[in-house]
């Protein structure tokens, strides 16, 4: 069984051989022709239609050619065969049972490419015949580039600037059909010339290309040459260096609009399309290059450059360029480079100052009674809506001194007077709002005039009581003692010193002062007339009278406020019925050296120092007054009386040896008394040469007293001379002679004496006993 059907394929292919010999296909003839292409290495599919003609018919066996030779066979029921050389691999499959029936061919190669046909014979129709003329597409080679050199080019070319111009070739291999060959720049067809090269089977595509903008993308050669199969493209880069096409500025945030605000930031941003490659992008505001910009980002696939800005705006910058500059770093700058400028909105509330207005050269100075014109100037964007003006913090209204216009740009006062000086402010308002100026500080000028009484006495000074902006700076001052000629004088301050007037002062002053300040003079002096009993030294208080060297003596301790003092002496007339003057003098002994001691007022000191001013009195009778009183240039105090006391009229009356200590006498007498000596000694001397040399003996005299002479001796002692009464002690208002006399002093203590000046005087002494003077 096994040899019989192992004997069955080969009996079928002698078959087919022997009825092939006999019989070739011919197309047309013996049945249609197809044609049918199919890629090398690809599959292709032959069918054939085995359905009977008839129901009661059946196909025997099924027979493909290839060339008019076997490589297929099918017989009923199940016998296939295929041709061990055609059928490698296994390539040859068949699907009986499909209608029509199928016979797949893979792995096709350029041998296959015949006019195949289908031969199916029937049990009762007659045999069918089908041709199919396949074709075998074989492709192409990979293109490849060449330059104009003959150098081959990479998967890279360039690079290239705008406008140059591009040559490549492109070439392919191989290929049945002959494949055509197209350039493409993207999906554009640029160029579809191909031609065969030099070399056989060869065929290439010269191209030559301005580079521009357009035909920047990538290059790619395509070879193609059947609808099996997609064209095989071989793809070029064209490095193509190329500047920005498009830069733009647009505002991310904080704007209003278009608008910036002053103060609050902005963020912008600046976009640069096209630019090869990455181009830098640079901010200008104004023509001034901003550093401080974040970092820009690239997309190399889109060309596009993206930068942003952070931008603070100032007012100054209402009005300024913004500008974004692309530039290309490869290429010169003239051919590389494109910007866009923005011109900056910057909205902000007002500024504002106040001016005053008119050039008179005096600043923020108005006389008065001239015109006072301000001027709210402003810089705003938007413009200003609404002005307010404010004095003194507090807003203006209209009326009162101010006037109805107070609410536009200008402020004018018609005559401006003292209330109109102080602090200006205006405030202008927009839509974004409100600003207050600085405050302007307007003076007011205007004459000196008198205040309160106009002229004042403080202690020995006259003061001129004015008030006037600006202070004035001359003073005029007229001056008339009473029964003097009137004085004229000038200052440039409002005090004038007493002392600067010529002239008594001892009654009353007639003054009047006058100032100029540069603006004007003034209109009306100030009138006062003074008396200066008030300047007037005290009255003296501590006064003695005594009776020292020789004479009587007035002194007194020094007063406040006395240039020098006077002493007078009254008698009694013959009828004793008044008291007449007898004698006026001035006090003078000591009183530089009081007043250099202590200043004025300082009694104490003075006693303490024991330094007075001093009078001679004279001789002074019983009954007789003396009066002391304190001076300076306003007259002269009330005077203090005192009369001698007996004790010192008494201590007055000297001794009759007495004279014999006057001065002259006294000298006479010592003139007397050395002759004598002289002329006694001479004698002695004379007589004591002429004696013998011999010592005498001793001669002892006994001398023998009375009583009265030992009497005398012996209370020599208690024999002490007496001296003036202190100056407390003697002195009284009134004393008669009927009163003790004082104690012994002795001269030797004198510094006890005055020690003591400071005691309160003894009971019977009266120190400050006034009385009308008789005069």
């Amino acid at each position: 069984m096994g040899r019989r059907m192992r004997l069955t394929p080969a009996l079928i292919y002698l078959f087919l051989l022997i009825c092939t010999g006999s019989y070739a296909f011919i197309p047309g003839v013996d049945g249609p022709v197809s044609n049918v292409q199919a890629l090398e290495g690809g599959d292709v599919t032959l069918l054939c239609d085995s359905t009977p003609d008839s129901l009661d018919d059946e196909f025997m066996i099924l027979v493909w050619y290839k060339n008019n030779v076997p490589i297929y066979s099918f017989e009923i029921p199940d016998k296939q065969w295929s041709e061990p050389s055609f059928n490698t691999s296994s390539r040859l499959r068949a699907d009986i049972l499909a209608q029509p029936t199928a016979v797949t061919v893979t792995s096709l190669t350029e041998d296959d490419e015949a006019m195949y046909h289908c031969r199916v014979d029937f049990r009762l129709s007659p045999t069918r015949n089908v041709g199919i003329n396949v074709s075998v597409i074989v492709l192409p080679s990979l293109p490849f580039f060449m330059d104009e050199m003959s150098n081959k080019v990479g998967a890279r070319v360039g690079p290239y600037h705008d406008g140059d111009t591009l040559l490549l070739r492109c070439l392919v291999i191989g290929g049945r059909p002959p494949p055509r060959i197209s350039w493409y720049s993207g999906d554009t067809l640029v160029d579809a010339s191909d031609g065969d090269s030099d070399i056989p089977t060869v065929r290439e595509n010269e191209l030559y290309l301005p580079l521009t903008r357009d035909n920047a993308a990538a290059l790619s050669c395509r070879a193609s040459n059947t609808n099996l199969a997609p064209p095989i493209v071989a793809t070029l880069e064209i490095e193509l260096f190329l500047p920005a096409y498009n830069v733009s500025i647009h505002w991310v945030r904080g704007t209003v609009g278009d608008a910036l605000r002053a103060g609050s930031v902005a963020l912008a941003q600046c976009t640069a399309r096209g630019s090869y490659p990455q181009p830098e992008l640079s901010w200008w505001l104004d023509r001034k290059h901003l550093t401080h910009h974040s970092n820009q980002t690239w997309s190399n696939s889109t060309l596009t450059a993206i930068s942003f800005l952070e931008l603070n705006p100032a007012l100054s910058d209402n009005g300024a360029t913004l500008a974004c500059v692309a530039t290309n770093p490869v290429m010169a700058p003239n051919k590389g480079s494109k910007a866009d400028v923005f011109t900056l909105n910057v909205t902000y509330s007002p500024m504002v100052d106040v001016i005053k207005l008119g050039d008179d050269g005096n600043g923020n100075v108005v006389v008065e009674l001239d015109s006072l014109n301000l001027e709210c100037e402003t810089k705003a964007n938007p413009p200003v809506e609404m002005f307010t003006w404010y004095f003194n913090d507090i807003e203006i209204k209209p009326g009162s001194i101010w006037g109805d216009n107070t609410s536009s740009r200008q402020l004018l006062i018609e005559e401006a007077t003292r209330a109109h000086a102080g602090r200006y402010a205006c405030g202008a308002a927009n839509t974004i709002g409100e600003t207050r100026s600085d405050n302007l500080s307007i003076t007011v000028f205007y004459p000196p005039e008198c205040t309160g009484v106009g002229i004042r006495l403080i202690k020995e000074t006259i003061h001129c009581n004015v008030k006037a902006l600006p202070a004035p700076e001359t003073y005029f001052w007229h001056l008339q003692p009473s029964n003097y000629e009137i004085q004229h004088l000038t200052t440039g301050s409002p005090s004038l010193s007493l002392d600067t007037i010529t002239g008594p002062l001892a009654e009353s002053l007639k003054a009047s002062c006058e100032a100029s300040n540069g603006v004007a003079s003034q209109e009306e002096s100030c009138d006062r007339t003074f008396s200066f009993e008030h300047l007037r030294p005290p009255q003296p208080e501590q006064c003695d009278i005594a009776y020292e060297f020789g004479e009587f003596q007035m002194k007194c301790i020094p007063v406040e406020n006395a240039t020098y003092y006077e002493v007078y002496v009254w008698r009694l007339s013959e009828s004793n019925s008044s008291l007449v003057l007898e004698r006026r003098a001035s006090m003078g002994f000591g009183t530089g050296r009081a007043l250099a001691a202590a200043g004025p007022g300082n009694n104490a000191g003075l006693t303490a120092g024991r330094l007075a001013v001093r009078a001679a009195l004279g001789r002074v009778r019983r009954g007789d007054e003396a009066g002391a009183r304190a001076c300076n240039r306003y007259g002269c105090s009330a005077p203090l009386l005192l009369r001698p006391t007996d004790t010192l009229l008494h201590q007055a009356d000297p001794p009759w040896w007495h004279f014999f200590l006057e001065k002259d006498v006294g000298i006479s007498l010592g003139a007397v008394v050395l002759v004598a000596v002289f002329v006694i000694s001479s004698v002695l001397m004379v007589r004591l040469v002429r004696r013998p040399r011999h010592k005498p003996p001793p001669v002892i005299q006994v001398l023998q007293l009375d009583d009265v002479a030992r009497n005398y001796l012996d209370n020599i002692g208690e024999h002490k001379v007496h001296a003036s009464c202190s100056l407390r002690s003697c002195s009284s208002g009134y004393s008669d002679a009927s009163g003790d006399s004082g104690p012994p002093v002795d001269r030797r203590r004198k510094p006890a004496a005055w020690e003591r000046w400071h005691e309160p005087p003894p009971p019977d002494v009266t120190l400050t006993l006034h009385r009308e003077s008789a005069v």
